[in-house]
């Protein structure tokens, strides 16, 4: 037995008996356990180029240091104050690139890169990088549109490198036990799932403050950020709180919906929704921008179906996250750490049901077969079943770790780039479902959606 089929050998027995496997296209994927591997020694660490550094961007680079398994060699974005951050965050060590990231690509001491821009960079970027020989962490969406995912695909097929997609609680330990409730049949027969994540702030809806200083041909290279997008005249408001424009985000669905899109592929085992139907609008934050601020779908799987929503002018919690209602019983995946779990009380509504018949003609009707006991349910009722998970190390730094662990290995970890293109595809049917007023049919064969 050669190395490499002795190494898939053991990598497919330890994951299948682990239940730490996911067959993705035909291939074992393993999944890492939600623990970080202890400090990697200075030749095994992966080097890593970060290029844009914003909110996101921020913390992906505080996240590779947790992991103690990167150097981070180089930073790029189109705002100096950016790039003086990461200077403070790193002690003044990563070195800086002003709006050039070919050059920090060009860098052969540069083993993979993060890229945390504004999603119509995210192709791009990502070829370009793939081409120079980079793997590639790629913030989710993992695309702008949903013809962009093929492409990234094929690039990374051709340049056999590593394409993760940075929706980060697959690689929670809460996801990976949800899935393990579900898959193992405890639940029953999955037929629906219900989805939320709704916000109530300024900034929470990305009415994100913009620096004071901020100056186009100063210290901020404008021409640079836009990039592909529409060319439009200087606007601060458009860089800093970009996901309110069509031109750079595709707004809720594609910020918020696919992370709960990616946990629910990971969890079900699911791939691309049939169908999918949407509705929503702006209903209060008249603040200038395009996307609307209350958003929701409906998502045909085939075997299961998922209704999805979220606003920005409620917070409550009644209902965020994700809930996965079975035939036998019903998990709550919450937004924070935990997940409830409830057995289903199964019995049958007789006594309203045959309260009309004469009283005789009930009483036989209980005393044949089950029925009388039907009507009494089985047992007590199950009380909920509450379990809660660490919330260290942070799901961003399992993810990164996990990266990294692909990048040395070559195993590529569950989130790649088919995986990617999925989650994002679904998010990007909602929204063209909510533009149209049309039901999104999805064309498996062609990759893509069309109107009902």
């Amino acid at each position: 037995m050669s190395k490499s089929t002795r190494r898939q050998f053991i990598l497919r027995s330890a994951t299948q008996a682990a239940g730490l496997g996911v067959v993705l296209n035909g291939r074992l994927i393993a999944l890492p356990p939600s623990v970080l591997p202890a400090p990697a020694g200075p030749n095994d660490r992966v080097n890593l180029g970060f290029i844009g550094f914003g909110i996101r961007g921020n913390i992906l680079l505080e996240s590779a240091k947790e992991t103690q398994q990167a150097n981070l060699v180089e930073v790029c974005d189109c705002y100096q104050g950016h790039l003086e951050r990461a200077k403070e965050r790193t002690d003044g060590k990563i070195a800086t690139n002003f709006a050039q990231y070919k050059k920090l690509l060009d860098r052969k001491d540069i083993d993979a890169v993060v890229v945390a821009t504004p999603d119509h960079w995210h192709q791009r970027i990502v070829l370009d990088a793939l081409s120079a020989g980079k793997d590639v962490y790629i913030e989710k969406p993992m695309t702008y549109k949903i013809e962009d995912g093929p492409a990234i695909i094929q690039a990374a097929l051709k340049n056999r490198r590593i394409v993760q997609a940075g929706s980060q609680w697959v690689s929670s330990e809460q996801n990976k036990k949800a899935r393990e409730i579900v898959t193992s049949g405890k639940l029953g027969k999955v037929s629906k799932v219900t989805a939320s994540y709704n916000r109530n702030s300024s900034t929470g809806s990305w009415n994100y403050p913009i620096p004071a200083d901020l100056q186009d041909g100063v210290n901020f290279n404008w021409e640079e950020w836009l990039g592909p997008a529409p060319k439009v005249a200087y606007n601060p408001e458009r860089v800093f709180r970009y996901r309110k424009y069509w031109d750079y985000s595709g707004g809720i669905s594609t910020d918020l919906f696919v992370h709960l899109i990616t946990s629910i592929h990971f969890i079900m085992g699911a791939e691309m929704p049939k169908s999918v139907a949407a509705t929503g609008g702006i209903l209060v934050r008249h603040d200038g921008r395009e996307v609307p601020d209350t958003l929701d779908a409906l998502f045909d799987y085939g075997s299961f179906c998922v209704n999805m929503g979220g606003t920005f002018n409620s917070a409550s919690t009644s209902g965020q996250g994700i809930q996965f209602l079975g035939t036998e019983g019903s998990l709550s995946v919450l937004l924070g750490a935990g997940m409830v779990e409830q057995a289903e009380y199964k019995r049958e509504g007789y006594e309203y049901s045959i309260d009309s018949w004469p009283k005789a003609k009930q009483e036989a009707f209980l005393n044949q077969e089950n029925h009388r006991a039907e009507s009494q349910g089985t047992g007590a009722k199950p009380a909920p079943e509450n379990l809660e998970f660490a919330e260290k190390p942070d799901a961003t730094v399992l993810h990164l770790a996990n990266f990294i662990d692909a990048v040395r290995t070559r195993q590529p970890s569950y989130e790649t780039a088919e995986v990617g293109h999925h989650a994002a595809a679904a998010g990007h049917m909602v929204n063209l479902s909510y533009r149209s007023g049309k039901r999104m049919l999805w064309d498996a064969s062609k990759g893509s959606a069309s109107e009902v």
